[in-house]
């Protein structure tokens, strides 16, 4: 589907139709890359760059109770010392919404490989590897709703 395109999170449409976003892990411009089937993943459309800046990491996005889609990722084209949050209302076509989870100067912060679930509260749980510069590499967890994203 395309060069280099990796670790894909794939989401359903309201039609049936599947979006795949990806790392891209080949080179310029980073930008996460994204991948459509019309046929329940049988056939897949060759990957392209989507307007999603990406440093070749994993991102991870899934469909909520309310139909909009929620996207965490690391959203610079260089390094891994931002993790965002974004929330499309129109199936990803806009990402109109964002937040930092976490936010730190080039090298002094190291966020990633985030994965991303909704309770049946309606809350949003991001799990992601965390670092920063003078301490030990962990995980974190971060939860919040919907209206959250959108303040």
């Amino acid at each position: 589907v395309g060069y280099a395109p990796i670790q894909p999170t794939v989401v359903q449409k309201l039609d049936g139709s599947l979006v795949a976003y990806m790392r891209d892990s080949g080179g310029a411009p980073q930008r996460a890359l994204v991948s459509t089937s019309t046929d329940e993943g049988e056939t897949w459309s060759p990957a392209v760059d989507a307007d999603i800046p990406n440093p070749g990491s994993s991102l991870e996005m899934i469909n909520l109770a309310s139909d909009n889609w929620v996207l965490a990722f690391n959203d610079t084209e260089g390094g891994r010392h931002q993790m965002a949050i974004a929330l499309s209302t129109d199936e990803g076509k806009t990402w109109k919404w964002k937040k930092y989870l976490d936010k730190a100067e080039p090298g002094k912060g190291n966020f990633g490989y985030p994965s991303v679930i909704q309770a049946k509260s309606g809350d949003i749980h991001v799990t992601y590897s965390y670092k920063r510069e003078e301490g030990k590499a962990t995980i974190k967890h971060n939860v919040f709703t919907e209206e959250w994203i959108k303040q």
